[in-house]
């Protein structure tokens, strides 16, 4: 049955809902598009990588360290002769990889003898991957100041760390020359990196693990020929320091600090497996600090403040592990303002619900005064035929928790908790209710297997007006549905006459919100009738003594 006197009506608790979270997805996308907490969000990317813990490498890439023990073998700092790196290269190239770089710039000039070394070894075993970096004029040229020395392909060593000191990310290019990654992927493959791969010129580095993930063999061991050529057939070798004193980065895997050859290695592998680790773009970002505002917003204007806590933290679990899931696949998906607006609209609603119980329990006892129930216990019981009359039922107790909140209203399974005892728990609220409405239709009498319904002892409508009907502290109020008349004394059994004496209300349903006005208001000048009763028969009383 319709109400259409409130169709059309918002609850306020609605318009709060929706105000909260209009308010909340201004401040988080506001934020978000402002970036103003993008340090935090980058952080949480390394929570991400620590979580998903160290990946499988490969075997693709090794890295040819220097490290304490090369540097105690030869006896020397770096850098390292010239020569020794000549002698290195063929040793590597003996064993046939796909791409050489090497993280060592050798700019300038040395001994005639030693740059002569490098520069014959590089063109014997090229092409060899060759660190540089742009300065003041350019991109400097290596080695040894040769311009385009043979089998010599150059290649920026540049590191871009984020504001907070952490290396997250890596560039394609910081002005013209590729990145030591992107010019070692395109000598593995065969084929140019694709810079569009690159938005704003960066990608995400996958780090496979923390320093020592990748295959690693010690400089020193390769010059004295104990690592077998076949070690670098078909892979690329990546030579440089790891001697964890120079050259080292704190990186998003790992507080320990990573040598430069290292984020390189992790670099290249990411471009080999096609950047697998990519953001999940501006949409869904927005999307999910949206879902994660009106959620709650929405759960919030039909539920308690506890609810609404509970089901946030849930919200915020199952929000974290499909961010996690998401990431572990190679989607990054902004985590920080999504988590942001589910705190400030769970509170705001939290908040909500704290004022609308204070505004209905004050409207509650403002209708019905005494009447109203302390606290939690219901204040209205609606008794009434399920069979006949369940949907206007509905409505009525709808209309009474839009005035004064879903505590107000006892109806049967309604308002009965899985587990309880149906008869308990009806019992209970028969006891503490302040006002019973008995909904009374055409066929409240009616007669089942040749006996009305009503002259059953254990019939439950006729149990709880039996029941409220003992107490002298309720109201109870006949409300005729369906163009019923109120039955007489003579219709009802003997505990039941009392129902007769009542004065009845007839409800329609077509405009349930006036109608529940007059009922109110019925109710309170009823109260007020007897609060006057009461009190006069007190005075008489005080007069009548000596």
């Amino acid at each position: 049955m319709m109400n259409r006197g409130s169709k059309f009506r918002i609850a306020r608790r609605d318009v709060l809902a929706a105000a909260v979270a209009v308010l909340v997805a201004a401040l988080a996308l506001g934020l978000y598009g402002t970036g103003t907490l993008n340090d935090l969000e980058r952080q949480s990317i390394d929570v991400r990588f620590s979580l998903r813990g160290a990946q499988s490498p490969g075997d693709d890439i090794v890295i040819v360290g220097i490290d304490q023990t090369t540097l105690e073998a030869l006896g020397t700092r770096p850098p390292l002769p010239r020569t020794t790196y000549a002698q290195m290269l063929d040793r590597i190239r003996a064993g046939s990889p796909r791409a050489i770089g090497i993280d060592t710039q050798f700019i300038g000039r040395s001994d005639p003898a030693n740059d002569t070394a490098l520069l014959d070894a590089i063109a014997r075993d090229g092409p060899v991957l060759l660190a540089t970096h742009d300065g003041p004029q350019g991109l400097i040229t290596v080695p040894a100041d040769v311009v385009d020395a043979p089998g010599a392909v150059p290649g920026s060593a540049a590191i871009e760390k984020d504001s907070d000191g952490v290396l997250r990310r890596m560039i394609y290019a910081p002005v013209d020359t590729p990145t030591l990654a992107v010019r070692a992927a395109e000598l593995f493959r065969g084929q140019q990196v694709d810079p569009a791969d690159f938005p704003d010129n960066h990608a995400w580095i996958d780090f496979r693990g923390p320093p020592g993930t990748f295959p690693h063999y010690s400089f020193q061991d390769v010059m004295a020929g104990r690592v077998p050529s076949d070690a670098f057939t078909g892979k690329a070798v990546l030579v440089g320091m790891t001697d964890p004193v120079n050259d080292v980065f704190v990186t998003s895997i790992s507080s320990i600090p990573m040598p430069g050859v290292e984020v390189h290695a992790n670099a290249l592998w990411t471009i080999l497996a096609g950047i697998p680790l990519r953001p999940a773009g501006m949409a869904i970002d927005i999307a999910l600090i949206l879902a994660l505002i009106v959620l709650p917003a929405a759960f919030g204007a039909r539920r308690s403040g506890l609810w609404t806590f509970a089901a946030s933290v849930g919200l915020l679990v199952a929000f974290v592990g499909g961010a996690q899931f998401a990431f572990d696949e190679g989607r990054i998906v902004t985590v920080v303002y999504p988590i942001i607006g589910l705190a400030l609209t769970a509170a705001a609603m939290i908040g909500v619900d704290a004022y609308m119980v204070r505004r209905e329990r004050a409207r509650l006892e403002r209708d019905v005064g005494v009447l109203a129930a302390p606290l939690k216990p219901p204040t209205f019981f609606i008794s009434y035929r399920r069979k006949n009359d369940t949907s206007l039922a509905r409505d009525i107790q709808k209309e009474l928790i839009r005035r004064y909140g879903d505590a107000s209203v006892f109806m049967d399974t309604a308002s009965i908790d899985f587990g309880e005892a149906f008869p308990d728990r009806i019992i209970s609220a028969i006891r503490v209710c302040g006002v019973m409405l008995v909904l009374i239709g055409p066929d409240w009498l009616e007669v089942v297997d040749g006996r009305r319904r009503i002259d059953d002892p254990n019939d439950w409508v006729r149990r709880e007006i039996e029941a409220v009907l003992q107490r002298r502290d309720a109201v109870v109020v006949p409300v005729l549905v369906r163009g019923a008349v109120a039955p007489t004394g003579a219709e009802l059994p003997d505990p039941l006459e009392g129902l007769a004496t009542r004065h009845a209300i007839a409800i329609a349903g077509e405009d349930l919100s006036s109608e529940m006005d007059t009922l109110v208001r019925s109710l309170d000048r009823g109260r007020r009738r007897t609060a006057w009763r009461a009190s006069g028969s007190s005075a008489a009383d005080h007069a009548s003594r000596p």
